[in-house]
C-alpha cells in the first residue's frame, strides 16, 4: 500500500523579535561607521587610534553591511516543514536541512503532541540538538510540539502551531499501522 499524506504543516521562522533585532544591529553598524564617515572624509580628520585610510574605511562598512545583511535573510529564510504520513513522519527546515528526511513508522517507539519548556529543555528555537541527552529539537516559535521517541533511545520534538490536527494526525498515523 502506498503512503498517503495525513497532515502538512509550514512554518516560516519569523518571530516578531528577530527583525527588530537585526534591525537594530544594521542600525548601530550604519551610526558606527556614519560618525567614522563624518569625522574622516568630512571633516578630514583621522578616525580613532590607528586609522584606516579612507578606501579601508569605505570597503569595510560594505563588507559589514553585507555580512550583517547575508545574515538576517539566512534567518528570515528558516522553514520548517512537518509532514504527517501514513508509514511515518518528514520533515526538512531549509536553508539547514533541504532535502526531505524521514523517520519511518518502524523505528518510532513512541509519539506525543504536548507542551514542553523550549528554553530549558532545548536553549531556544531553531534546530537545537543536546548531545548528553539526545534531544533534537526543530522548532519556530511556541511551546507545543510532537516529541518522537525513537526506538534507539534518541528523542526528537518538532514544534506545531496547530495542535489539535497534528494530535488527530499522529493517532490516525499509529492506528493505520497497529
Amino acid at each position: 500500500m502506498a503512503a498517503k499524506l495525513i497532515f502538512s504543516e509550514e512554518q516560516p521562522f519569523r518571530q516578531s523579535y528577530i527583525p527588530w533585532i537585526m534591525i537594530v544591529c544594521i542600525l548601530l553598524v550604519i551610526g558606527g561607521f556614519g560618525v567614522s564617515f563624518y569625522q574622516q572624509l568630512y571633516l578630514g580628520k583621522p578616525y580613532g587610534d590607528e586609522p584606516m585610510s579612507n578606501n579601508g574605511l569605505i570597503w569595510s562598512s560594505i563588507f559589514s553591511f553585507i555580512v550583517i545583511s547575508g545574515v538576517f535573510i539566512f534567518i528570515l529564510s528558516g522553514n520548517l516543514v512537518t509532514e504527517i504520513w501514513s508509514d511515518g513522519i518528514r520533515y526538512k527546515f531549509p536553508p539547514l536541512i533541504r532535502k526531505m528526511r524521514y523517520i519511518p513508522l518502524s523505528e518510532i517507539a513512541e509519539v506525543e503532541v504536548a507542551k514542553y519548556r523550549p528554553v530549558m529543555e532545548f536553549g531556544g528555537w531553531g534546530w537545537r540538538k543536546r548531545l548528553l541527552s539526545r534531544k533534537t529539537a526543530f522548532n519556530v516559535s511556541g511551546n507545543i510540539g510532537v516529541r518522537v521517541t525513537l526506538k534507539k533511545g534518541s528523542q526528537i520534538l518538532f514544534g506545531t502551531h496547530q495542535q489539535d490536527e497534528m494530535k488527530r494526525a499522529v493517532e490516525k498515523m499509529l492506528m493505520q499501522n497497529s
